[in-house]
């Protein structure tokens, strides 16, 4: 039963407008971990020819919903992030891991980092949110 509620969680985000639009890549999905890829497009740059901040933050976010969604809830809403945005990036591929750190009956604790194909850490990430199993009541 759990690989196939992974399952479900992988088609529901790989079947969304947002993840076919930006082009992220799922690398690695289990209980309270997730791995994406997002190949840099020449969208992403800024006015500082660098990746957009909210592009980390975006990528960041998806993968740390994934990771709530991941231990079998229905739905996990967004309810503060803490973003560190420590290097910029300009082209390649970006690299963002979700691990769940706490989970109590409402809400998940999770750690996210965003890394280039070298290793290096881009940006640090911590979210609270809200999980809901079935309608979300």
């Amino acid at each position: 039963m759990k690989v196939e509620k992974l399952q479900k969680v992988r088609a529901e985000f790989e079947n969304s407008p947002f993840w076919n639009f930006i082009g992220l890549q799922l690398k690695e999905l289990k209980e309270g971990y997730v791995l994406l890829a997002l190949p840099i497009k020449q969208d992403f740059i800024n006015v500082r020819n660098t990746v957009h901040g909210g592009i980390y933050a975006s990528v960041l976010d998806t993968a740390m919903g994934m990771a709530g969604k991941s231990l079998g809830y229905d739905g996990a809403a967004t309810l503060n992030l803490n973003i560190q945005f420590l290097k910029s990036v300009i082209d390649g591929v970006v690299y963002s891991e979700a691990e769940i750190i706490h989970q109590n009956r409402n809400t998940v604790f999770v750690e996210g980092r965003l890394k280039n194909a070298d290793g290096e850490l881009l940006g640090h990430c911590t979210g609270t949110f809200k999980v809901t199993k079935g309608d979300g009541s």
